[in-house]
């Protein structure tokens, strides 16, 4: 029997349709591969952001507290309860008693 023209033709078009496949299901395969990896980084970039946004929030809520003890030092009374307090000083007159505590 003679095969007929079309035949090889066939064949070479499957064997074309095959190699294109085998090409799509690797560059697939590398892909996903490369999604899932970057997956996994993605999360431990997210878990670190979360973090770094705690630990800005604590260091405002100190410097809004720095901040406010700054601006009560130019209060002279408040230097006046502070001077009392901590190095027992007094006005002509008065009298500190240390009480336990």
């Amino acid at each position: 029997m003679m095969s007929s023209p079309s035949q090889p033709n066939k064949q070479g078009q499957r064997r074309r349709i095959r190699l294109v496949l085998f090409f799509v299901l690797c560059f697939s395969v590398w892909t996903g591969y490369t999604a899932y990896l970057q997956s996994d980084i993605l999360s431990e970039k997210e878990s670190e952001l979360e973090q770094l946004k705690q630990e800005a929030a604590a260091v405002q809520q100190q410097q809004a507290e720095l901040s406010y003890k700054v601006s009560r030092l130019n209060d002279k009374e408040y230097i006046a309860e502070l001077a009392r307090k901590h190095f027992f000083l007094s006005k002509p007159g008065e009298k500190i008693y240390v009480l336990p505590e």
